[in-house]
Parts: structure tokens; C-alpha cells; sequence
């Protein structure tokens, strides 16, 4: 089971806002964005780790961000600590 445990993060087309654009892992090897959302849908199950807590990483189809469309895109299910959103991982 993979676990990220950093982000890295990039401005999207626009300029408007950051993008996922990939993450390290608890090894320290750096996994793009589209590497992992591979993975997810061969069937790998990735997790975001922070502060002794986990979230699963799911695949979406694009950016959330109204009219943005970096595909495929990252990210985890709200939980009850914003320490183990992808968003909010330290950066690498």
C-alpha cells in the first residue's frame, strides 16, 4: 500500500491557482499525478499520511476548480483533520 506522505505542488494553466501535481512517498520517490491515478484505477489503493492519520487518495476525472480542466486529478475524502488532505501535506 502506498503511502504519500509529501506533495508537490504547481500553478495551473491559468495562474489562478496551485495544482496536485504529484507526491512523494514514505521512501522519498516522487510519483506524478498521472502515475498514481494509473495506479488507482489498475486497483492499487494509495493513502495521504500526516500526523498520525491517513486518508485514502482517490482518482477524479479533473481539477475542482470551476472551468479548470488539469486531468486526471487527486484527492482525498474530507475526514476530521485537514493534516492528511493532499492539499495540506508538507511539500517535496
Amino acid at each position: 500500500m502506498p503511502v504519500a506522505t509529501r506533495v508537490r505542488m504547481g500553478p495551473s494553466a491559468d495562474g489562478s491557482h496551485e495544482h496536485i501535481e504529484g507526491v512523494c512517498t514514505v521512501f522519498g520517490t516522487y510519483c506524478t499525478r498521472g502515475y498514481v491515478a494509473g495506479r488507482i484505477e489498475a486497483g492499487d489503493v494509495w493513502y495521504a499520511a500526516a500526523a498520525g492519520t491517513s486518508a485514502r487518495i482517490r482518482k477524479i476525472d479533473r481539477c475542482p476548480r470551476d472551468g479548470c480542466t488539469a486531468s486526471p486529478y487527486l484527492t482525498t475524502a474530507p475526514d476530521d483533520t485537514d493534516a492528511n488532505n493532499l492539499e495540506h501535506l508538507p511539500r517535496c
